[in-house]
């Protein structure tokens, strides 16, 4: 009875060994919605984009950043306007690569934007003069911070009650590049998505369930 035992609990062991070693590892993403207004005369949209924060296997992060129905983001050459700011916990040193090669990277330092509304912050960068009020940056932005010790969680907003994680500084939506101003990116709320067991995966654990009940109902068999 002990072997049967034995055996039987050999088999769902392995089972469940090879169900969670084929389950995929869940990546730590974050996402931040450009859903707070500071333009001159008002934006007008209520959804200006999204930032999207992504762990990277061994250490630091990647981030896009991609904008909806707005010209794009710009650099004025007001020395209290930058394309995008953003915190990191502890200001850190980091580094960071992937940038195009008309754009600047500064930090830490401190930054706060002259309204006060969003608060301040230590990392700073800038599309230099590529990237004029009517010439802004249309593509998705997109680079990797690599200092090991930052993960997504690292991200702190700028102290304020706006709680803007990441702000931008954009061209007037509307066509009229005369106007210009800042748009704020907050937590979303959206849930994580859920990893669901590739067929294989499944397969193989409702096997090893199988196998187990067969072995019950041999051993119930021979004791009859």
């Amino acid at each position: 009875m002990k072997q049967f035992a034995s055996k039987t609990a050999a088999v769902a062991i392995c089972a469940l060994g090879l169900f969670a070693a084929a389950l995929p590892a869940s990546a730590g993403v974050l996402t931040y919605n450009f859903n707070l207004d500071q333009c001159t005369g008002g934006c007008g949209l209520s959804n200006y984009g999204s930032v999207t924060v992504t762990d990277v296997a061994g250490g630091g992060v990647t981030v896009h950043l991609a904008l909806l129905n707005v010209s794009g983001l710009i650099s004025s050459g007001a020395l209290d306007h930058h394309s995008l700011v953003f915190n990191l916990s502890g200001a850190p040193a980091a580094t960071i690569t992937g940038l195009p090669s008309f754009w600047s990277y500064t930090g830490p330092t401190s930054y706060t934007p002259n309204s006060g509304f969003f608060g301040t912050f230590d990392y700073i960068i800038n599309c230099n003069a590529a990237c004029a009020p009517n010439n802004p940056y249309t593509s998705p932005l997109d680079f990797a911070i690599t200092t090991a010790s930052i993960t997504t969680a690292s991200f702190i907003d700028g102290g304020t009650a706006a709680h803007a994680f990441f702000v931008g500084d954009i061209s007037n939506p509307n066509g009229g590049n005369a106007l210009t101003g800042r748009i704020g990116a907050t937590l979303s709320n959206d849930p994580p998505p859920t990893n669901v067991p590739e067929p294989l995966t499944a397969s193989l654990f409702g096997a090893g369930l199988i196998g187990v009940t067969a072995l019950r109902r041999r051993k119930a068999r021979k004791q009859l």
